[in-house]
């Protein structure tokens, strides 16, 4: 009886011992360190590396907040994103101040998920094997920097310009910003220079670094002309093309010199509306010293008037259908031997109507 009391008693010890073993929970992030040079002199920067592991079953975002104490921490990397059940490793470097003594040092690291939650700590710890000189001697570093600023403004371009002077006793370096527009952005040209910021806060930036009594200068040139070149182009293309399909009519001069010493001159006009047009005059300029032939195409003058220093060809058109287009001919010679360049007249297309303004379209001048 009392053997089998104990192999119970035994079971039952098991059983609580095995059941305390599995509620023991398992801690989220792993941490593993491993000294790489943890033995240095004052001048020298340890080196650790650290295993995380995560344990959970989902994605971890940690961060390692640089302890706030005189020693040079550096870590690498910062943040850490590690999937479920996976690991990184992680560099920290740790080079003590400039004054420090010979010992043993413990630096204190918390593991945060999320930035905020603490997950876990490290200690970390470096023997120092030779302490620091001691430094009688300070030297007071000045960075004191002079900046003149230069605008001018004239039509459709706009200039900047800093020169920055180091007044100071040691190398200065920094950036210099200027704010600008957005749409300004787009015409700026400068050397050495990047844009920042958005759409409502946009800004120039120069990187600087200058000797002791040395100056650097920075410029830029924002010109509108390009843009303004382009308007005025578009506003002509436009212009032109308003002019020739809001006009009702086309009218082309054409000329050629024939071999027998007669000069053919054709007019081509055409009825652009989808109307009918009435009472149309055409009227072509004959200069002196030229004379006309009466070789006409397919349609003679209405009239033809004398004066004293030209001859007026001129055809009347009661109506001109819809898209209708019609073509006039006629010759004409000089009386004398002409020699150079003449130009002759353009000819001119003319409709009343009754209490508007009169319609007049022009053909383009010729040189024969």
């Amino acid at each position: 009886m009392g053997g089998r009391t104990y192999l119970l008693f035994a079971f039952l010890a098991v059983l609580l011992l095995g059941s305390l073993s599995s509620a023991q929970a398992v801690p989220d992030l792993l941490i593993d360190a491993q000294a790489i040079d943890s033995e240095i002199n004052f001048d020298e920067v340890a080196h650790y590396q650290v295993e995380l592991t995560n344990n959970r079953d989902d994605k971890m975002s940690l961060t390692v907040p640089i302890p706030r104490n005189q020693w040079d921490i550096t870590i690498k990397p910062y943040i850490i994103e590690l999937g479920a059940h996976k690991s990184q490793l992680v560099d920290i470097y740790i080079a003590p101040p400039q004054v420090v003594k010979a010992g043993v040092y413990s630096v204190y690291f918390k593991f945060n998920d999320n930035g905020t939650k603490l997950l876990d700590y490290k200690y970390l710890h470096v023997k120092v094997l030779e302490e620091s000189p001691v430094v009688e001697a300070k030297i007071n570093i000045i960075e004191e920097i002079e900046a003149k600023e230069y605008w001018s403004e004239e039509f459709l371009v706009k200039e900047y310009s800093v020169t920055i002077m180091n007044k100071g006793n040691a190398v200065a370096t920094g950036n210099w910003e200027t704010p600008i527009t957005q749409m300004s952005s787009f015409f700026l040209t400068s050397e050495g220079n990047e844009l920042i910021g958005d759409r409502a806060n946009t800004r120039v930036s120069w990187n600087y670094e200058i000797p002791v009594g040395d100056e650097a200068t920075f410029s830029y040139r924002i010109s509108y002309l390009p843009l303004f070149v382009a308007v005025i182009l578009i506003l002509v293309a436009l212009s032109m093309l308003g002019i020739y399909y809001m006009s009702r009519y086309r009218l082309v001069k054409s000329i050629e010199k024939k071999k027998d010493g007669y000069i053919s001159i054709e007019l081509a006009i055409k009825n652009k509306t989808g109307k009918v047009q009435k009472n149309v005059v055409l009227e072509d300029h004959i200069p002196v010293p030229f004379m006309l032939s009466r070789e006409f195409g397919t349609m003679k003058p209405s009239a033809v008037k004398q004066h004293k220093d030209k001859l007026n060809v001129i055809w009347k058109f009661e109506e001109l259908q819809p898209k209708e287009e019609r073509m006039l001919s006629y010759k004409m010679k000089s009386k004398i031997e002409v020699e150079g360049k003449i130009l002759i007249p353009a000819a001119k297309l003319t409709q009343k109507e009754k209490g508007k303004k009169p319609i007049e379209v022009f053909s383009k001048i010729k040189q024969l």
